[in-house]
């Protein structure tokens, strides 16, 4: 399962790549960097980190991390959009799997 994360941020980066050029990637690799430095970025990557040791099913450990994540996001008084949580989600099991492999 690791190895497929893997081969789909490698295709992301070529695609983002191809499609947009490599400035855009690189400022798209440095905003993701800057995301995992906020506040929201480190409750996103802790929660999904601390998720991804459960028992639970994948579909389980994301709609778990989603309801956290946005509880907590409700709590700072932050309004963040669903599909950002969401994307925040993904890059974090993305920058997870990265750094467990």
């Amino acid at each position: 399962m690791f190895g497929f994360f893997k081969k789909l941020g490698r295709w992301f980066r070529v695609f983002v790549s191809t499609v947009f050029g490599k400035a855009a990637a690189k400022a798209l690799a440095k905003a993701v960097k800057e995301l995992f430095k906020s506040e929201f970025g480190k409750l996103v990557f802790a929660v999904v980190a601390e998720l991804a040791s459960s028992n639970l099913s994948t579909r389980e450990k994301r709609q778990a991390a989603f309801d956290r994540i946005k509880a907590e996001a409700v709590a700072r008084g932050l309004n963040i959009k669903s599909s950002l949580i969401n994307l925040a989600i993904e890059m974090a099991v993305l920058r997870l799997k990265d750094l467990t492999d």
